[in-house]
């Protein structure tokens, strides 16, 4: 009975150590962002665009469980994919020894970091930066640790600090950023991450299907199509698992085309009133005249597009819904021998996407709001 009660004993610390061991291990970063603040300021002014990071080991282990956030980097440094790749090593080597927040910034294609570590780390760091042709600046630090920075060109290294933040009042923070002249806070937690930015405005409901409003459809579909000649326009989207809608609002219609939406098709049974369907080999098409261009793959699709006009950026994503998007968008892609590698794109981030749960944002002109929930 004794041997028993021990083995139970034993087994209950067990998994009591196991589970506080897996919270840490997985718990999200903070830091004070004054800490924060601190480092994003003396990054060299000029860059297009800077991140900081606290605690960059813990967020490399929180983003090993949600590899989508990873996303919003990449869409915000598009042209950075190159020079990423020259960094990696030496980039994951001083996330991984720093004391403190990790800051990267990026101009144009190239990018850089930075980060304080120990005397011993910054040797060992400034030697495999001389193995992989990795231009690298060291500076004293606070008692025995060294600045080191690192970037894809010298030329990110030079120049005066820039500035950071003001934000008001104290807080803990997973990290902060700028776009442009933009300032974003970053907080995450073990289902969610958030960012904002200004004034936050609400974000879109949950409700219905996903929805996406842009003011520029060129700058939102150019780069899956690798074409930078689409015109920018204001348009709105709308998807589930099954079927979609998409609006061009201020896409002029020729006279012809209107007479054609008109007077051809069927019309639903229910609202919207005015819409019409054809059939062809492109199966069942849904439109609506005016203003503008809307069409669908069912009438309700069309019901579910918000008015317009459209401001900003926003959205509504469900993380299966868009998974199913990017599986039959990749089918059809496959089929044009000249997208065959987005095709094979898609393919792979449809099973990522699927993980996110929902995606939701809104960006106007006075602040912005991002929220990813897993």
């Amino acid at each position: 009975m004794r041997r028993t009660a021990l083995i139970l004993v034993g087994a209950i610390t067990g998994a009591v150590v196991l589970g506080v061991a897996w919270w840490w291990w997985t718990a999200p970063p903070r830091a004070d962002v004054s800490v924060l603040a601190e480092a994003a300021a003396a990054i060299p002014a000029g860059a297009d665009g800077l991140l900081v990071v606290a605690q960059p080991n813990g967020a490399v282990h929180w983003l090993l469980r949600r590899p989508q956030a990873v996303a919003l980097l990449e869409l915000s440094a598009p042209r950075t994919d190159e020079a990423l790749t020259r960094l990696r090593r030496s980039l994951e080597t001083l996330a991984r020894e720093a004391h403190g927040p990790l800051a990267v910034w990026w101009r144009g294609t190239e990018m850089a970091a930075s980060a304080r570590v120990a005397g011993g780390a910054a040797r060992a760091l400034r030697t495999l930066a001389a193995l992989e042709a990795v231009p690298a600046r060291s500076a004293p630090s606070v008692a025995d640790a060294t600045v080191v920075s690192i970037a894809s060109n010298s030329a990110l290294l030079e120049g005066p600090s820039g500035t950071g933040p003001r934000f008001g009042g104290p807080e803990r923070l997973s990290g902060i950023a700028r776009l442009g002249a933009r300032w974003w806070r970053i907080r995450a937690t073990r289902d969610r991450l958030d960012l904002v930015a200004g004034t936050p405005p609400e974000l879109p409901a949950r409700e219905g299907p996903s929805t996406i409003i842009t003011g520029d459809i060129g700058r939102l579909i150019g780069p899956a199509l690798s074409s930078n000649a689409l015109s920018q326009a204001s348009a709105g989207l709308a998807f589930d698992a099954d079927g979609w809608a998409l609006a061009l609002p201020g896409t002029p219609l020729g006279p012809e085309v209107m007479r054609m939406l008109t007077l051809g098709g069927d019309t639903p049974a229910s609202p919207p009133s005015g819409a019409r369907a054809w059939r062809g080999v492109l199966g069942e098409v849904w439109a609506l005249p005016g203003p503008g261009l809307t069409i669908g793959s069912r009438a309700t699709m069309l019901a579910s597009l918000p008015s317009p006009p459209y401001a900003g950026e926003s959205g509504m994503l469900r993380g299966p819904e868009l998974s199913a998007v990017c599986l039959r968008t990749a089918d059809a892609l496959e089929r044009l021998w000249v997208f065959e590698s987005r095709a094979t794109a898609l393919r792979r981030a449809a099973p990522l996407v699927a993980q996110v749960r929902l995606a939701r944002w809104r960006i106007l002109p006075e602040g912005g709001r991002i929220r990813l929930e897993w």
